[in-house]
C-alpha cells in the first residue's frame, strides 16, 4: 500500500509542472511566437537515401580467415621457414580463401586481393548489405572496414649522430632489404645511383608501365633492387569510378614524390655538387663532404619500391604491402602513412604486428594529427611496431638564460615558439629534500 501511495505521488509530481505550463500559456506570449514561420518548399525527395542505409553503398573490407598466415606460423616455430614450408602454409590457406570466393561474387562482391604471409583475408569490394553474410561463410572469423591510409612526413634533419653509428660500428645497411610502402621511388635519381637528369626521368614515365631498366631498377640495379606497383598511376582509394580499381604492374616508378623522399632519407647514396651519385666512405668524416644532396640513414641497404599509392590521394591497399613485403623476406618495412585514428585490430596493424612477430622490424608514422594522445594511426598501431612521431625541424631551441645562485642555466623553449613578447617569467626552483620518502 505504501508503494501504492509512492506511485500516485510521483505521478502527481510529473503532472504538476505540467499543469502550471499550460496555465501559463493563457496570459504569457507563447514560445512560438518569437520564431517567424515560413512557409513548406516541398517534400523530400524519396530518391535521396542516407549513406549509412543506402542499399547500394559498396565499402571495401579484408574478410579475415581461420588459420595462421605464414608470419604467425614462423614466430610460433621460433625459426625462418624454409621455401617449401612457407609455400605449404600459403597453398592450405589459399585453398580455404577459393572455397568461398564463389559465394562472395554470388553477392556481389568484387575480390581485389587474397593475402597469406602477413595476413590470411581476402580484401573485397562489395555491397554494404552483404556484410553479414559474408561474415557467415565457412571460415571467415571477421569482416573489417579497411581503413584508408595517408601520406606522412614532415622535414626531417641529419641530427641523429648517424655518422658516428657507421664509424664504430661499421653498419651502413649493407646486405639488408628495406621495403618502402608508398608512392614507389624514382629509381632514375642519382641518390639511387641512376642518372639524375630530367630526359632520364621522362623516358622512364614514358614506360611506367612496363618493366623497367634492368640497370636502374632491380637485382643489378645500384639501389632499387626490386618492388612491385600495386595500384598504378590513376589510383585512388578517395576517389571515384576507375580511380577506386587497382592496376598494378612490375614497375613502381615514383609520379608522386613523396615516396623517393622517404627512400632517399631512409637510404639514399647522397649526391654531390656536380649531380653525381656519392659513393662513400660513410664515417666521421662523410658531414664534411659537401653534399647537393645528403645521405640517408643506411646508404648501402638494398631498397625495395612498394608503391601503394597512385599519382594522388589515398590508399587502401597497404595491407597487401605488408603481405607482399613478408612473402618477398624483407627486413625491414617503412611506412611513411597512416590514418589518423589507428586500432589494434585494424587489418593493416594486425599485419604489421604478424610480420614484427616473423623478425621483421616495421617502421610506420605515428601520424601528422597533433601532439594530442591516443591520435596513433594504423598501422603504426600495430603490436611491436615502431611507430615514428614528427618533430620540429629546428638545429637549435631559443630559450632563457637564467641565473640562479650565481650559476647560469639555459631554459629550453621546446616548441620553438618566442618568447620576446613573454614579460617577466618567474623561476621556480626545485630542490631534492633528503628527509622525504624516495619516490
Amino acid at each position: 500500500m505504501h508503494r501504492r501511495i509512492l506511485a500516485v505521488a510521483g505521478v502527481l509530481a510529473l503532472s504538476l509542472p505540467t499543469t502550471a505550463a499550460f496555465a501559463a500559456t493563457d496570459t504569457d506570449t507563447s514560445p512560438l511566437s518569437r520564431f517567424e514561420q515560413t512557409g513548406s518548399t516541398g517534400k523530400i525527395d524519396s530518391a535521396i537515401t542516407a549513406g549509412a542505409i543506402d542499399p547500394d553503398r559498396r565499402i571495401t573490407v579484408v574478410v579475415e580467415m581461420e588459420g595462421d598466415p605464414v608470419a604467425v606460423v614462423q614466430a610460433e616455430e621460433g625459426r625462418t621457414l624454409t621455401k617449401t614450408e612457407r609455400s605449404t602454409v600459403k597453398k592450405d590457406l589459399k585453398k580455404a580463401q577459393d572455397a568461398i570466393r564463389g559465394q562472395i561474387t554470388e553477392r556481389g562482391g568484387k575480390i581485389r586481393a587474397q593475402m597469406q604471409s602477413a595476413y590470411n583475408g581476402i580484401q573485397v569490394s562489395l555491397p554494404a548489405t552483404q556484410v553479414d553474410e559474408i561474415a557467415a561463410l565457412p571460415g571467415v572469423i571477421g569482416v573489417h572496414q579497411v581503413v584508408t591510409h595517408e601520406l606522412d612526413n614532415a622535414v626531417s634533419v641529419p641530427y641523429l649522430g648517424v655518422p658516428s653509428v657507421w664509424e664504430n660500428t661499421g653498419y651502413t645497411g649493407e646486405n639488408v632489404k628495406v621495403a618502402i610502402l608508398d608512392t614507389g621511388i624514382d629509381y632514375t635519381h642519382s641518390a639511387f645511383g641512376g642518372p639524375g637528369t630530367v630526359a632520364a626521368f621522362d623516358a622512364a614515365s614514358a614506360t611506367s608501365t612496363a618493366p623497367a631498366d634492368p640497370a636502374l631498377y632491380g637485382p643489378s640495379a645500384p639501389r632499387i633492387k626490386g618492388g612491385i606497383d600495386l595500384v598504378g598511376d590513376a589510383y585512388d582509394a578517395g576517389g571515384t569510378g576507375d580511380a577506386l580499381i587497382p592496376k598494378p604492374d612490375a614497375n613502381p616508378l615514383d609520379c608522386q614524390g613523396h615516396g623517393s623522399h622517404v627512400a632517399g632519407t631512409t637510404g639514399g647514396s647522397g649526391v654531390l655538387p656536380d649531380g653525381s651519385t656519392y659513393d662513400g666512405p660513410y664515417d666521421s668524416t662523410t658531414p664534411s663532404v659537401d653534399f647537393k644532396v645528403g645521405p640517408g640513414v643506411a646508404p648501402e641497404a638494398d631498397l625495395y619500391a612498394v608503391r601503394v599509392f597512385g599519382c594522388d590521394g589515398s590508399t587502401d591497399v597497404t595491407v597487401q604491402a605488408i603481405d607482399w613485403a613478408v612473402d618477398n623476406g624483407m627486413d625491414v618495412i617503412n611506412m611513411s602513412l597512416g590514418s589518423s585514428f589507428g586500432r589494434g585490430d585494424d587489418p593493416s596493424a594486425v599485419a604489421a604486428a604478424n610480420a614484427v612477430g616473423a623478425g621483421v622490424v616495421v617502421v610506420a608514422s605515428a601520424g601528422n594529427s597533433g601532439h594530442n594522445p591516443y591520435l596513433t594511426g594504423s598501422p603504426g598501431s600495430g603490436d611491436g611496431v615502431i611507430a615514428v612521431s614528427a618533430v620540429d625541424s629546428s638545429e637549435s631551441f631559443p630559450g632563457a638564460t637564467i641565473t640562479v645562485d650565481g650559476k647560469t642555466v639555459e631554459a629550453i623553449n621546446a616548441n620553438g615558439e618566442s618568447v620576446a613578447d613573454l614579460g617577466a617569467l618567474s623561476v621556480v626552483r626545485l630542490t631534492n629534500d633528503p628527509a622525504t620518502t624516495a619516490n
